[in-house]
């Protein structure tokens, strides 16, 4: 016996609900299969479910497309359980490491270290665990071929930028010898050499 095929508003709440955006009607036809009139009832039908009245969910039409979104009437609950689970500030570290990835990488965690002058696998590990640096290939050129670090889109999206290019010269930023150390550290003999030991700062 064959499974019953998914009813048009299960097919529109799954593709929604990964959704950060809003989704065209004509999007969410593409994404499911379903004819344009079958989405435009699908979603008549969504937006009465899930009303103000009726949910603490509910299906906004935004920039002509479609979002679930929290019920602004549970704004009070949404936000303190932001305020408790908003992850702690990044320290000193973490924003050097962010730093090297976004100005000198993508590079390996052993080259992080030797720009700091401290083991930062600690840090590293926190980061990416919070999806701000991702590995990004791997350098084929040093032994073992050890992942390539590189800043995310979401730290992007939380710096408020819509790409790399959009930060200020990293020569505008520090001097030119201390530029010329930090090139040193990385095209330095012990490039290919361990990272720097040293406690783990996070």
């Amino acid at each position: 016996m064959s499974e019953r095929a998914p009813a048009p508003e299960h097919l529109l709440e799954a593709v929604l609900l990964v959704s950060a955006r809003p989704i065209r009607p004509a999007d969410l036809a593409s994404a499911t299969g379903l004819p344009p009139e079958a989405v435009e009832t699908a979603l008549a039908n969504l937006s009465e479910r899930y009303s103000p009245e009726t949910s603490g969910v509910v299906l906004r039409a935004v920039a002509g497309g479609y979002l679930f979104s929290t019920n602004p009437a549970c704004s009070v609950a949404v936000e303190r359980f932001r305020e408790e689970a908003r992850p702690a500030p990044l320290s000193g570290a973490a924003h050097e490491v962010l730093a090297c990835a976004l100005y000198l990488g993508p590079l390996t965690r052993g080259a992080v270290s030797r720009v700091r002058g401290v083991n930062s696998d600690a840090v590293v590990r926190n980061l990416l665990e919070r999806n701000l640096l991702a590995e990004a290939g791997a350098d084929r050129d040093a032994p073992g071929a050890p992942a390539l670090l590189a800043v995310t889109d979401e730290f992007l999206a939380a710096t408020d930028v819509a790409s790399r290019e959009d930060f200020p010269p990293l020569d505008s930023l520090v001097s030119r010898e201390e530029l010329d150390r930090v090139r040193e550290r990385l095209t330095s003999p012990e490039a290919t050499s361990e990272a720097p030991a040293g406690p783990e700062t996070t």
